[in-house]
């Protein structure tokens, strides 16, 4: 039986695991960074997010966090954008909208690149993220007119992973799907594990992503869409095709 291990914080971690146990694998959590909230970031989100024309959500991450408090929001004349079919996917379930975002690719590059961005001019962006992360949309956006905010309503904290666990049965693979996450593996795991991390078969969502890991020294990497299902596919494809 294959085991997989899959790098995502817990709230989005459930679909995954069931779906690669569904196809008759072992599947368990790498927990190498978990989500902690940020209180006062939360309690002015909606101040924040009153005048903004559209609220980006960055990540699954950002919606479970600060979705609760915007719920009683009236999102008359407010456009919902994000990168990724899953996260456009949830929420549009929550927020009964249409949520803007780009069919092909997965990040803030494809984002710009649509039609509906082409003038922004004037227009009020609200970016809801976690603290960090990656300029190049609100640049994008300001350089295009844009008036931008930013909202960082959560932090990124260490996970415990058992490497004693890891070391005894370490997986045929691991999906990680944020880039942090490749630092923070090799990292947590220490030097006397690089080695065992390089000849390990990862599984990514991202070319940014498979680009860190090889940087790192990993060789065995497989790149599919940024959804479920096509992780998933990518996986049982590889294992197909090297028994």
């Amino acid at each position: 039986m294959k085991r997989v291990l899959a790098a995502r914080p817990l709230a989005q971690c459930a679909g995954l695991l069931d779906r690669l146990r569904a196809e008759g694998w072992q599947a368990g959590r790498l927990p190498l960074m978990e989500i902690e909230p940020l209180p006062d970031a939360l309690a002015a989100l909606p101040a924040q997010a009153s005048p903004a024309d559209t609220l980006f959500w960055v990540s699954p991450s950002a919606i479970d966090v600060g979705w609760p408090a915007l719920a009683d929001m009236d999102f008359s004349g407010k456009r919902l954008a994000c990168v990724g079919a899953a996260s456009a996917r949830r929420l549009a379930d929550l927020s009964g909208l249409a949520v803007l975002h780009p069919q092909a690719g997965s990040d803030s590059e494809a984002l710009l690149a649509l039609p509906e961005l082409a003038d922004v001019s004037g227009q009020d962006w609200l970016i809801v993220r976690g603290q960090g992360g990656r300029a190049l949309l609100a640049d994008a956006l300001a350089e295009c007119g844009a008036r931008v905010g930013i909202a960082e309503i959560y932090r990124r904290v260490d996970g415990a992973p058992d490497w004693a666990a890891f070391d005894a049965a370490p997986p045929d693979a691991v999906i990680i799907t944020a880039g942090e996450m490749v630092e923070q593996m090799f990292r947590l795991a220490g030097p006397r594990r690089t080695g065992t991390l390089q000849c390990l078969l990862y599984c990514v969502p991202h070319p940014r992503i498979a680009e860190r890991l090889a940087a790192f020294g990993a060789t065995r990497i497989v790149t599919t869409r940024a959804d479920d299902a096509a992780l998933v596919a990518g996986l049982k494809e590889w294992f197909r095709r090297h028994p």
